[in-house]
């Protein structure tokens, strides 16, 4: 067996149960957006709750200095993210559900994210002197902060989609 592969297997390994859980979950939900289907609001936000909440637990993890970082990441990722979002990808309807039409971009921005947050964390535990390297420590905090604001940009923008009026009907002229 080849170093690198005694490498991958020890890191799959050594990964926390609750990790492969977690990504399994989020996989799970991804490939639910690929289809069109009604949902509650509620629904639709569990998938950037949980994105912003792995936002968060890397800022606490890194340190408020990586806060800078972390927040230009979300702020230029959200900013990319918001016209990815197209017209007619949401819809109201009444009960305050929402149509949401299926979309595979969703599922490959969370494959990209975890598989950004997972090389980032294993490569940083076979090597801790990369975490006193500033550009590294910075540096993988912006794009996994990046990839993740790309998802709430989106999320943000179909938030707006969703509750803008509807677009007024002309009224027939009555004589």
């Amino acid at each position: 067996m080849t170093d690198i592969l005694r490498t991958i297997i020890l890191v799959i390994v050594h990964t926390p149960i609750w990790v492969w859980g977690l990504y399994a979950l989020l996989l799970l939900l991804g490939l639910q957006r690929t289809r069109d289907s009604v949902v509650p609001l509620w629904r639709m936000l569990i998938l950037p709750a949980v994105v912003t909440l792995l936002a968060i637990s890397s800022v606490i993890g890194a340190g408020l200095d990586a806060a800078t970082a972390t927040l230009l990441g979300l702020a230029a990722g959200a900013v990319a993210g918001w016209p990815l979002e197209r017209l007619g990808s949401v819809r109201r309807l009444p009960g305050g559900r929402l149509w949401l039409r299926g979309e595979w971009l969703s599922l490959g921005q969370i494959v990209l994210v975890l598989v950004a947050r997972y090389a980032t964390n294993a490569v940083g535990a076979m090597n801790p002197v990369l975490h006193a390297n500033p550009i590294w420590h910075l540096g993988t905090l912006f794009v996994c902060s990046l990839l993740s604001g790309i998802f709430l940009g989106r999320t943000a923008r179909r938030l707006r989609l969703c509750f803008l009026p509807a677009p007024s009907r002309p009224q027939p002229e009555t004589a």
